[in-house]
C-alpha cells in the first residue's frame, strides 16, 4: 500500500486539531438565550478534544517512523536528533519570551527559580503542577502540558517498541498500553474522585498515543482494510458514548470522573476512526485534504504554541483599534485578533525561524523507505 497518498489528509487532520484547540482558547463564551448561539458555545467548549486528535496522530506517525527505521544504522541517533531539531528551537525560544515577560514585570528572579520545570518538560507531573501553574510571568503557558506528554512519550516509546520483534507483538503492546492507561484513570479517580492533578499526566493520555500506534501497525500488517470497514460504526458509537458521558456528568471539559472512565476512551476511538476515514476515499478524506486546511497543519506547531502565549496582547490591540466597543463586540474582536495574530506569527516563525532548523535534519536522514513522506510529516509535527 502506498503511504504517500495519505500525507495530505494527515496534514489536514493536524490542521483540524489545532483549529479546535484555538477555538476553545480564543472563541469566547458564546452564551445566549438564542439556541443557535448557545449551540455554538457548546461546540466551542469541546474544542479541547483537538489535543486528543493531536495525540492519536502523533502516536500514529512516530510509531510508523520508528518501526520502518528499526534496525537501521544510527536509528536512535537519527530519531532523537530529528525530534530535537523540530521541537526544541521553538520550545526554548518561547521560554525566553516567558523570561522576558517576567523581567518586564520585575519577577525575573522568581521566574528563573521556577522555569526549570518547563525546561525539563515536567510541567504535567502532578507533584510539580503548583510550581508550573504559579510561574512568575505574565506570559501564559498552561497549554504546554501537552508538549510535556508528547516529549515524555518520545523518550519512552522507542524503548518499548525495541522489545517487540513482530508486528503482532507491536500491536499487542499498543493495545496493552491503551488498556493500562484506562485502568490507571479508573484506579486514580476511584480512589480520589477529585484527582484533577493527574489530568495532564502521561499515564492519563498514553492511551491516545498508543491507539495511534495501533493504527500505524495495522497499516503495515494487512489489517487496515478491517479498520476501514468498521470505522464509520466505531465513530458513531464512540461519539454517542462521549456525548452520553458529558450529559451524565454535566461536564463538557473532560475533567469529570465520567470523562475519565468513559468519555476519554470513546473520544480516542472516535479520533482513531476519523484518521482511518481521512486516509480513505470518502468525505473525511476530501475534507482533510483541502489545501487551506493542509496549510494550517503545516504551521500547526507554531499556532499551538503562540496562540496562548500571545493572549495578553490581543485586548491591547483591540483597545487601540476600537476603544469604545461594547463587551460582546470586544470579546468577538479579541477572538478575531487572536486568530489573525496567531496565524501571522506562526507563519513567520515557521518560514524564518523553524525551517532553518528543519533543514538540518538532512544530516540525520534515515534510509529510503516507503514511509518517507510520513517521515516528512512527522518531522513537521509537534
Amino acid at each position: 500500500m502506498s503511504r504517500s497518498k495519505h500525507v495530505p489528509a494527515l496534514d489536514g487532520a493536524r490542521g483540524m486539531a489545532v483549529l479546535l484547540v484555538m477555538l476553545v482558547h480564543l472563541g469566547g463564551g458564546a452564551q445566549s438565550r438564542f439556541l443557535p448561539i448557545r449551540l455554538i458555545g457548546i461546540g466551542i467548549k469541546t474544542g479541547w478534544t483537538g489535543v486528543m486528535l493531536f495525540f492519536v496522530l502523533s502516536g500514529f506517525l512516530i510509531t510508523g517512523i520508528l518501526w520502518d527505521s528499526k534496525g537501521q544504522e544510527h536509528w536512535w541517533r537519527n530519531f532523537y536528533m530529528r525530534r530535537v531539531l523540530r521541537i526544541f528551537p521553538l520550545y526554548y525560544w518561547t521560554l525566553l519570551i516567558v523570561l522576558g515577560g517576567a523581567a518586564a514585570v520585575g519577577m525575573l528572579r522568581t521566574c528563573l527559580s521556577q522555569i526549570w520545570v518547563f525546561g525539563l518538560y515536567l510541567q504535567n507531573v502532578p507533584w510539580l503542577l503548583q510550581t508550573a501553574q504559579t510561574l512568575a510571568s505574565p506570559v501564559p503557558m498552561g497549554h504546554f502540558w501537552s508538549l510535556a506528554v508528547e516529549e515524555q512519550f518520545y523518550l519512552v516509546w522507542p524503548f518499548l517498541l525495541l522489545w517487540t520483534k513482530t508486528l503482532r507483538q507491536a500491536k499487542t503492546l499498543c493495545l496493552s498500553v491503551f488498556l493500562l492507561s484506562g485502568l490507571f484513570r479508573v484506579v486514580v479517580w476511584t480512589l480520589h474522585p477529585d484527582s484533577f492533578g493527574n489530568i495532564q499526566f502521561l499515564p492519563t493520555h498514553a492511551g491516545e498515543l498508543a491507539m495511534g500506534g495501533y493504527l500505524a501497525v495495522s497499516l503495515r500488517d494487512g489489517s487496515w482494510r478491517y479498520l476501514e470497514r468498521w470505522a464509520t460504526l466505531a465513530m458513531v458509537m464512540s461519539l454517542s458514548g462521549f456525548v452520553a458521558s458529558c450529559y451524565v456528568s454535566h461536564d463538557l471539559r473532560g475533567i469529570s470522573q465520567g470523562a475519565m472512565f468513559y468519555g476519554l476512551p470513546c473520544l480516542t476511538i472516535f479520533y482513531a476512526g476519523l484518521l482511518v476515514q481521512a486516509m480513505g476515499t470518502g468525505v473525511w478524506n476530501r475534507l482533510t485534504s483541502m489545501r487551506w486546511l493542509r496549510w494550517v497543519g503545516s504551521i500547526s506547531y507554531g499556532l499551538y504554541v503562540y496562540h496562548v502565549v500571545l493572549i495578553p496582547i490581543y485586548p491591547w490591540i483591540v483597545e487601540r483599534i476600537v476603544p469604545h466597543a461594547g463587551r460582546n463586540a470586544t470579546l468577538m474582536l479579541d477572538g478575531i485578533t487572536g486568530f489573525a495574530v496567531s496565524f501571522l506569527v506562526a507563519w513567520l516563525s515557521f518560514r524564518f525561524f523553524e525551517t532553518p532548523f528543519l533543514n538540518l535534519k538532512r544530516r540525520y536522514k534515515e534510509e529510503e523507505t516507503s514511509a518517507a513522506p510520513m517521515e516528512r510529516l512527522a518531522d513537521e509535527a509537534v
